[in-house]
């Protein structure tokens, strides 16, 4: 049997794992200008994030400040955020420039301040997402099939790698061969954890692929997906388990709830 029909079938097989499984669906949405590229929450707050700024806003849709970058040849393309300990850790990398380089911004979400930078130089990819791991970190490295294509990789290079506390790699897992295409000519832009889970999206699907990490070899597990109300981005779960994500066209914010089976 060859690879092509065996990544039909596997596909298959997925799509009937995916017609069990819980979808989300809008419950409301906000005007958000700076909602671009992703949107992270903490317990009180909704913080919409664009190339070099974001804006902070109340669960209602005010807004109650934010964060511009003035430095020369700064920031360049802040991908996605999560909120950890009063502390917004956004992904970034110079896309669409190569060679790929990244590197982890950190604010304090109460004085609305840069605090720190995690510079990741020139490695794996070009960072689009981040999220806290048990040990430490997880962070996202994607590669493209377009302008901003490295020479000699393809989307199949993107990988998913566990960071320590102190930044240092411990281990890293690649995609599932059988999803490189459903996300060409894009990689994953964003990622929520729920238990041993990670609801990833693309660029434009309004779609989340569940996503483990496998008790062996290198490749990630495909085991479902889910759809959702938001074309792609960076999304994040907020403690009560609501789902929010952005609509990059409307520049809005969407929030959005489990739909029972």
């Amino acid at each position: 049997m060859n690879t092509r029909i065996c990544l039909l079938i596997f596909s298959a097989l997925l799509c009937r794992i995916s017609a069990g499984a819980q979808s989300y669906a809008e419950q409301s949405r906000f005007s958000a200008p700076s909602a671009r590229q992703a949107v992270a929450v903490d317990k009180q707050y909704v913080y919409a994030i664009e190339n070099t700024s974001w804006v902070k806003y109340t669960r209602s849709g005010d807004s109650v400040g934010g964060w511009k970058d003035s430095v020369p040849a700064g920031l360049k393309h802040m991908n996605s955020g999560v909120v950890v300990k009063g502390k917004l850790y956004c992904a970034h990398s110079n896309y669409p420039f190569l060679p790929m380089s990244s590197s982890v911004e950190i604010f304090d979400v109460r004085t609305l301040r840069h605090v720190g930078s995690v510079g990741l130089g020139i490695d794996l990819g070009s960072c689009t997402w981040v999220l806290p791991a048990p040990k430490g970190w997880y962070l996202f490295f994607a590669h493209y099939e377009n302008r901003s294509q490295q020479p000699g990789c393809d989307v199949s290079w993107s990988q998913l790698v566990e960071y320590d506390k102190h930044w240092r790699k411990r281990r890293a897992w690649v995609l599932p061969a059988a999803l490189v295409p459903e996300i060409r000519p894009y990689s994953l832009s964003g990622a929520v954890q729920i238990g041993d889970v990670f609801y990833c999206t693309g660029h434009d699907a309004r779609k989340c692929y569940l996503l483990r990490i496998p008790s062996e070899g290198v490749a990630l597990e495909w085991i479902g997906t889910v759809s959702i109300p938001f074309n792609g981005q960076g999304i994040v779960l907020d403690d009560h388990g609501v789902l929010w994500g952005i609509d990059r066209k409307s520049r809005e914010v969407i929030r959005a709830v489990r739909v029972p089976k």
